[in-house]
């Protein structure tokens, strides 16, 4: 064992590097000596602090310890792993070999760790191992010994997962080992929207899982996803992108369960092809960094000896080509700087040793990866806020404060949810058990209401929240203190509203200001203005505005908050706990009190922060009501109680407190009693066969869907939206969707709504519930673990079986498709067209380039798919119109860049310039739309333009300016294109020159226009220079040095204006001297005074005239 590397967990959190060699002397009972600590970093585990250390043994004494039975605190689990009891600790440390799951190398200093890179191993290898090089000591693994010395910002993470081959008994595939990554990914951090940006490293079948990951995560409806947000790039070693030799694995795996993984890494894999069309669209729409190196030397195969074992000594074979490991890219000159050469084996690759020059090259590339930024450090809790406005002598608006504060769909949640059945959940005011009538009267300010997913969480806080007793209890006879009730349901399928911290905030102050108007106006300091809009309340001013009448004396304030479902909160769990635990330290005094009621999920969060408060585990006292409300919906299926009642004991035991698997249960048993009679045997049979857990027993459902249904099952669940839209979702063009949605509506349907709760029933087996809302019928999924089984990766797969391995269309596209058709929501289906592209990865030219073009014309005002497509931000779609017609965007003429910028949205979005790049790369020349450029060259002179962009801390719109100057420039544009102004100066033309019709130079003509350059634009009217703040000071001068450098001349600009700018650029530390040579020998002098008298020159003039 002096050549194995070991892994050590669960080490404690404060422990160093001596100390835990001396503690594992200790346990062991060997020397220290003998014990070489490489790593020691603090886990990834969120919910467990603690430890885990990279090491190694000189003492040839730790093979015989570490055997069964060589010593008392040492367990071993399996080949590769030992538990190792120590008396000082209150958890055994964990001793392993085999390095599975994400283990953290080096702990980049807090102030400074800015980034995380994981590093993901091949096929058959070891996640630590197959990172050495070969042969030489083991003591040295470039990501764990040099990486932090070369990027110290960076952490970084091994994973490791089970590939191997000989003797496996594992049937998973490619997609179950990518979701064990997400489900890794998820479990430690990077699932929310506050992580660090992530980069791989990734070793051959390591960048297939990888790639699979990234496409699993796109294909939701949601594309905003945090840990895809947080995916910047990857380094990608020999990854067989196009497949890859493996004849000799074949044998390996010949008859074994895992046969399917190795034969989808074949050359001719048809799994690959689309895996890889899919990577290549998202992961450009992503604008993720992406290298590719390739190995240059052949790798000897595996063969089985005379001893009937595997090993690397068969012939040698190019294992991953260089197209397959490049993607293809491997001949195209133009991607050169993303294609890395490195002469080793397929094996080799990755094995770089102490001083490798490849190594240089990959630290280089993951450094362009992860470029090292400042720390970004905020917090949004009600804490921080501080107050720094001061009241207005404004008389306040309250009606306007309450109509703008308000959205609808803030309290939509409360009336959505089911009440209670009959008398169920009263022992909730009737038993003292619980606590909450206790906690109602006492002073304690927190009380949790926790328990399984849907066990009636929801339903009891409705109830708990309407219920008069609430009040009742909560009034104090002796001062006569009424409380305002507020409430407010998280919905995580709800609108942003109704999931989001400022959704909250909202409804709560909308709610506190409608019961006591006099606490309105201590919102009103927080606006200047009369006439308030939604707009108005940012999430800073709402939280500065419940602050505010928190912190109030002169109101009364007597509050009860029930907050449902904390864990269907959109963002960070830190926040809404800290904000709870912000509002329970508020003192109470006489004239005010907060209290709060909230439940959720019993998760570790929460566990953590809310343990020792009041309240109550729901399912530990609904058996009762489980049993009525089980028999209530026997009743409610019009079926007589007898045929059920003796299943009813069984059904209450398998429930576990959850009322909706008795509500799914009942259902499927009161369809079965509904066909020929089953027997009371059959009948608990068939009880028995259901699984307990709501995902099973969902995928359990979607099973019992006939295969032929399963599309619109498919496309029903992804949406949740329209019939209309699940309609159209089969047809692959326009006049095929169109005929679809023409024979729904020749159906003739009276009721609309019973149609929908047919085809809901008919496609999704009861997952979906029809909603008669206040703005129509609408279709949502049944609850909250219905939504988070529909967005788990591996939903397509159950539903669509084999066919989701060629599905690239999710619910973006249907949605996509119906708006399309729909014409009264343009932006709309554009929106979904987009969403489907970042989503999928593949784009919809199929189905756009059969609109026709009088349709396009009259519902989207454009002429071709491509102008719409350039509008939409479409990138895929004229990615691949041009590999289709290469000469397409040379050739147009339709004013493609002018539909990519919108100038809406110049000031908050810069997504149009990736646009307009597509569409340059493409060949679209810049002479044939120049109103962009002319645009540009407006904006870098006008100062009103440099606001901060809302997308970026870091960004103005000063240097987006630059950036697409410079762009159009780089892609041809003229810099000395005419622009056409007033001359504000000119006079009447004099009689000379209307009888010699004399012009200058600058194609002035009797209109008072004349036609100037962009530089003399910038230098032409004379401008107040040294009163420009720097930041436009800047920004004109880096454009003018643009255009100058692209051979930009200025024709009328006088020297005196530019002489005026040059000496302000150098009083603010501007280099001028190119300027000065460049600029100063074109600009015009000033001219001579006048030597004759005009009479004297109109009669010279007049002379030749006559002569």
């Amino acid at each position: 064992m002096d050549h194995m590397v070991f892994r050590l967990r669960q080490l404690p959190h404060n422990i160093n590097v001596s100390s835990t060699g001396r503690l594992l002397s200790n346990v062991l009972g060997i020397d220290s000596s003998a014990i070489h600590i490489f790593s020691l970093a603090r886990s990834l585990d969120l919910w467990i602090p603690g430890k885990v250390a990279t090491l190694m043994f000189d003492d040839v004494k730790v093979e015989s310890i570490l055997q069964e039975g060589g010593a008392r605190n040492i367990t071993r689990q399996g080949d590769d792993e030992w538990s190792i009891k120590a008396d000082s600790l209150p958890n055994s440390l964990i001793l392993d070999i085999h390095f599975r799951g994400l283990t953290p190398l080096y702990d980049p200093p807090s102030a400074s760790h800015t980034a995380d890179c994981i590093a993901i191993s091949g096929l058959a290898s070891h996640p630590f191992g197959s990172w050495q090089p070969k042969h030489r000591s083991k003591s040295f693994m470039w990501i764990r010994d040099t990486l932090p010395k070369s990027l110290p910002y960076i952490r970084p993470i091994l994973y490791g997962y089970d590939t191997t081959l000989v003797r496996s008994q594992s049937f998973q595939n490619i997609f179950d080992l990518a979701l064990g990554l997400v489900s890794q990914l998820k479990a430690n951090g990077w699932a929310s929207p506050t992580c660090k940006p992530l980069a791989f490293l990734a070793h051959s079948l390591g960048g297939v899982v990888l790639k699979q990951a990234f496409v699993s995560l796109a294909n939701r409806i949601e594309c905003d996803d945090p840990i895809l947000n947080a995916m910047k790039g990857a380094i990608l070693f020999g990854v067989p992108n196009l497949g890859m030799e493996q004849s000799h694995l074949e044998a390996i795996v010949k008859g074994q369960p895992n046969m399917q993984l190795v034969s989808d890494l074949s050359l001719d894999s048809a799994y690959l092809q689309q895996l890889d069309q899919q990577f290549s669209g998202i992961s450009s729409l992503h604008d993720a960094k992406l290298y590719w190196c390739y190995e240059t030397k052949k790798s000897p195969t595996v063969i089985r000896d005379s001893n009937g074992k595997w090993s690397r000594t068969g012939p040698e074979e190019i294992l991953v080509t260089p197209e397959s490991a490049t993607r293809g890219l491997y001949r195209e000159i133009i991607q050169s700087d993303s294609i890395i050469p490195i002469n080793e084996d397929h094996s080799s690759i990755v094995k770089f040793f102490e001083n490798d020059p490849n190594y240089s090259i990959v630290a280089q590339k993951l450094a362009h990866i992860l470029p090292q930024r400042e720390p970004n450090s905020k917090t949004d809790t009600m804490s921080t806020m501080t107050e720094s406005e001061v009241a207005s002598e404004r008389e306040y608006d309250f009606e306007s404060i309450k109509e703008s504060l308000y959205v609808p769909e803030g309290d939509r949640r409360v009336t959505e949810v089911e009440d209670k059945f009959g008398h169920t959940f009263d022992w909730v005011y009737d038993k003292p058990e619980p606590g909450f009538t206790q906690w109602l009267r006492s002073g304690h300010p927190l009380f949790w209401i926790n328990g399984k997913p849907g066990s009636g969480k929801s339903t009891l806080m409705k109830f708990i929240f309407e219920d008069r007793r609430t009040s009742d209890l909560l009034l104090d006879w002796r001062r006569q203190n009424t409380y305002i009730r507020a409430a407010f349901f998280f919905h995580y399928r709800g609108s942003s509203i109704q999931k989001s911290f400022e959704g909250l905030l909202r409804s709560v102050l909308s709610q506190i200001i409608s019961e006591n108007q006099l606490l309105a106006k201590f919102l009103w300091p927080l606006f200047h203005k009369q006439d308030l809009t939604s707009d108005d309340w940012s999430l800073q001013v709402l939280q500065k505005g419940l602050h505010n009448i928190l912190a109030q004396e002169e109101v009364p304030l007597h509050l009860c908050l029930f907050l449902d479902a904390l864990d269907e909160y959109d963002g960070r769990l830190e926040l809404i706990c800290q904000f709870l635990i912000d509002l329970a330290t508020i003192k109470p005094t006489p004239n005010k009190r907060i209290k709060v009621c909230f439940s959720s999920r019993p998760w570790d969060i929460f566990v953590h922060a809310f343990g020792r408060c009041p309240g109550f585990r729901i399912q530990d006292f609904t058996l009762a009501d489980i049993r009525d409300y089980c028999l209530g919906s026997i009743r409610d299926e019009r079926l007589p109680s007898v045929a059920l009642e003796t299943l009813i004991p069984d059904i209450v035991t398998r429930a576990r407190g959850v009322f909706l698997w008795v509500k799914l249960v009942v259902k499927d048993l009161c369809q079965a009693i509904r066909t020929p009679t089953p027997s009371k045997v059959e009948l608990k049979k068939q009880l028995d066969s259901y699984p307990t857990e709501l995902g099973s027993y969902y995928a359990e459902i979607i099973n019992r869907i006939p295969y032929a249904h399963r599309w619109k099952t498919y496309a029903m669940l992804e949406t949740t939206d329209l019939i209309c839209v699940v309609t159209c979702s089969e047809g692959t063009t326009y006049p095929e969707a169109v005929d679809a949605l023409q024979r729904l509506y020749e159906q003739d349907v009276n009721d609309f709504a019973d149609l929908v709760k047919h085809e809901s029933r008919r496609y999704c087996g009861g997952l979906v519930e029809v909603i008669n809302g206040r703005d129509g019928v609408y279709i949502q999924v049944l609850h909250q673990t219905v939504e988070e089984f529909v967005t788990d990766p591996k939903f397509k797969q159950i539903v669509l079986e084999d066919r989701a391995r060629i599905t690239v269309e999710n619910g973006n596209t249907f949605l996509a498709k119906y708006y399309m058709i729909a014409g009264y929501s343009t932006f709309s289906g554009r929106k979904y067209a987009r969403a489907a592209e970042k989503t999928s990865g593949r784009s919809m030219k199929v189905y756009l380039d059969s609109i026709p073009r009088d349709v396009l014309q009259e519902k989207a005002s454009f002429q071709t798919p491509l102008a719409y497509a350039a509008a939409s931000e479409l990138h895929l779609y004229i990615i691949e119109s041009v590999n289709e017609s290469p000469n397409l965007l040379r050739e147009c003429q339709e004013p493609l860049l002018t539909y990519a910028f919108d100038p809406d949205k110049f000031l908050t979005d810069d997504a149009f310039v990736k646009t307009i790049k597509v569409l340059l790369d493409g060949g679209f020349q810049p002479s044939h739309d120049t109103t962009v450029f002319m645009s540009m060259i407006q904006r870098a002179r006008d100062e009103r333009s440099y606001s901060l962009n809302d997308k970026s801390a870091n960004r103005t719109v000063g240097d987006l300016v630059v950036e697409l100057i410079g762009l159009l420039l780089d892609y041809g544009q003229d810099p000395n294109l005419d622009i056409e102004i007033e001359d504000t100066q000119r006079l009447r033309p004099s009689l000379l020159e209307r009888v010699l019709h004399k012009r200058s130079s600058s194609r002035e003509d009797s209109r008072g226009i004349k036609a100037i350059t962009p530089l003399d634009y910038l230098f032409l009217e004379k401008c107040d220079w040294d009163r420009k703040p720097m930041t436009e000071i800047r920004i004109i001068y880096q454009v003018i040095c643009l255009i100058l450098g692209r051979g930009g001349v200025i024709k009328l600009t006088q020297r005196a204006c530019l002489r005026e700018a040059l000496d302000e650029f150098s009083k603010r530390g501007l280099a001028i001297e190119d300027l000065e040579a460049q600029l100063l020998p074109m600009s015009l002098s000033p001219p001579e005074p006048p030597r004759h008298s005009l009479g004297s020159k109109l009669k010279k003039s007049t002379s030749r005239l006559l002569h």
